[in-house]
């Protein structure tokens, strides 16, 4: 009886360690999401409205130093979302510093730094940035935005720079049935009322 007892005592404990080890076995280990989750992850959180969350995913990628230009293009259009243009601006500089305009992400960088320099009051830069962006673009986190968008972006440039021809052949590029004669007051009265709707 005794040695009995004595044997259950050690099979106790043998027992608990062999549990121990067998969660510990069965528990694999945490592996960290791949960059381009971190990122469709970012877009998920823009897409859905939700800044602070996109920023987080997107400032992960630049912690990793993975996917940089991509991270910076994806601040870009986020501080864009909450009205920092400064710090839009500087996003989208840092992509193209990064190369981003050598990767599929080019149009919609250069959409997105065409806007930053518009918001900043850089015109004369926002009509060249906008002029890299091809015209079969759509923003594929926004399918409202597209290429017709960034032309009306370059026509109010042009008339923001008092060039009010070139302003209203951007404007023909998106409806070719409007026309009004710039050389008047009221004609360009008719231009800039032409643009806000177009960018509205």
């Amino acid at each position: 009886m005794r040695m009995r007892i004595s044997l259950i005592i050690l099979a106790v404990p043998l027992l608990m360690l062999a549990g121990c080890s067998s969660d510990d076995e069965s528990t694999p280990p945490t592996t960290p999401p791949s960059d381009q989750s971190v990122l469709d992850a970012g877009w998920a959180a823009y897409e859905a409205g939700d800044y602070a969350g996109a920023e987080t995913e997107f400032r992960e990628l630049l912690g990793r130093q993975a996917l940089v230009a991509e991270a910076h293009d994806g601040l870009g259009w986020n501080f864009a979302g909450l009205g920092e243009a400064d710090s839009a601006l500087a996003h989208h500089q840092q992509s193209l510093a990064q190369g981003g305009d050598e990767l599929p992400i080019a149009d919609q960088m250069h959409a997105g730094l065409a806007y930053a320099l518009s918001a900043d009051n850089q015109h004369a830069e926002c009509i060249t940035a906008a002029d890299e962006v091809s015209t079969d673009w759509v923003f594929a986190h926004d399918e409202t935005l597209d290429h017709d968008d960034v032309v009306a972006l370059q026509a109010s440039a042009h008339y923001v720079l008092g060039q009010f021809a070139e302003s209203l052949l951007a404007v023909q590029q998106v409806d070719a049935t409007f026309d009004c004669d710039v050389a008047t007051v009221e004609g360009r009265a008719e231009l800039a009322a032409k643009i806000e709707s177009l960018l509205t």
